[in-house]
């Protein structure tokens, strides 16, 4: 059973970590692009594991990954439809 507390804490929290996230990726996007190279240069193989592993994840997750993108869509489209309405 998910905790709560946490889930209200991580909801609370949710645009703060976002943009905390991408304020992260922006100042490191050099960095992490390189480190991802010399990966694939040093481990050949490195991108064809993390690619089937991919694939297997959403082969086995497809119906709950699917089921949260209509769920974020329909929050959405009623925040729109809310929107217009005032």
């Amino acid at each position: 059973m998910p905790n709560a507390a946490k889930q209200k804490y991580y909801e609370d929290n949710k645009n703060e970590r976002k943009s905390y996230q991408k304020k992260y990726y922006e100042e490191n996007k050099e960095t992490i692009k390189r480190r991802k190279e010399l990966r694939e240069e040093t481990d050949p193989e490195w991108l064809e594991r993390t690619r089937k592993y991919n694939r297997e994840y959403y082969r086995k997750n497809k119906k709950h990954l699917h089921r949260a993108r209509l769920k974020r869509a329909a929050k959405l489209w009623a925040e729109m439809q809310k929107e217009e309405k005032s």
